[in-house]
């Protein structure tokens, strides 16, 4: 009987003895709480996945993870409607952080990345 379904993902990085950690790390200007947040994501991938450019983006992305988190705990423990009748500002700034957390490609954009799409230049 074959196989069904899709091949586990395994990677094996081998780093040289001495060479130094070759994994992105957060900058400074990050709070405690967010330097996690990108420490968290930057292992959970293969070392090679993420480049010094990607810095800014995956601090921008820990930042609104933060945001999101905190808004829901708040949440959590206040309700979403304040004791007079009104809608908690934490569900707003949880639908803000949490809609920017989204990863805006266009549809060029995705249909090249499928090969769909190698000739036609949309401007």
């Amino acid at each position: 009987m074959a196989k069904t379904g899709r091949k586990p993902y395994e990677t094996t990085e081998m780093t040289a003895f001495g060479g130094g950690n070759r994994r992105l790390q957060p900058p400074d200007c990050l709070g405690n709480l967010q330097k996690q947040a990108f420490i968290d994501l930057v292992a959970s991938c293969p070392a090679s996945q993420f480049r010094g450019c990607d810095v800014v983006l995956l601090s921008r992305w820990a930042e609104l993870t933060v945001m999101a988190e905190t808004a829901q705990f708040e949440m959590q423990q206040g309700g979403m409607v304040t004791p007079d009748g009104r809608q908690s500002a934490c569900v707003g700034i949880y639908e803000r952080a949490t809609r920017e957390l989204r990863l805006r490609v266009s549809v060029y954009d995705r249909m090249r990345l499928a090969g769909e799409l190698d000739d036609v230049d949309p401007n």
